[in-house]
């Protein structure tokens, strides 16, 4: 069902045990890089490329994690599993990265991404 198909319940999950009940959104970072143009005063165009960790963004219900414990955790390893596409997602040697925001009037968190040495997409 991959290639064209997105959406459906998508599971997440750390090598420590840590789950999270995705809410709203996840962005993957595949690329490992950001590409920027750069003009020169001749009005030549170079293209700098710039190495960035893979990654993830998320957003979750809040259901009392210790924020601040899972931010200052060791590096871990993390899971995405796509159920209705077929498609996983394994970041390695991850940490949390961002500003934590929980939402009390509805109870989602945002502002937590995740950086990874290395990401492999099956399916």
């Amino acid at each position: 069902m991959a290639g064209k198909d997105y959406g459906g319940q998508i599971r997440f999950r750390l090598s420590n045990g840590v789950t999270f009940s995705l809410r709203g959104t996840m962005n993957v970072k595949s690329a490992g890089r950001s590409v920027e143009a750069v003009v020169n005063q001749d009005r030549s165009t170079d293209r700098v490329e710039t190495l960035t960790p893979y990654g993830f963004e998320i957003s979750f219900a809040d259901r009392g994690q210790d924020l601040e414990a899972l931010m200052k955790s060791d590096r871990f390893d993390a899971t995405s599993i796509e159920d209705d596409t077929g498609v996983s997602h394994y970041f390695t040697r991850c940490f949390l990265v961002g500003e934590p925001t929980s939402n009390r009037m509805n109870g989602e968190v945002t502002g937590v991404s995740g950086a990874a040495e290395k990401y492999v997409r099956k399916g």
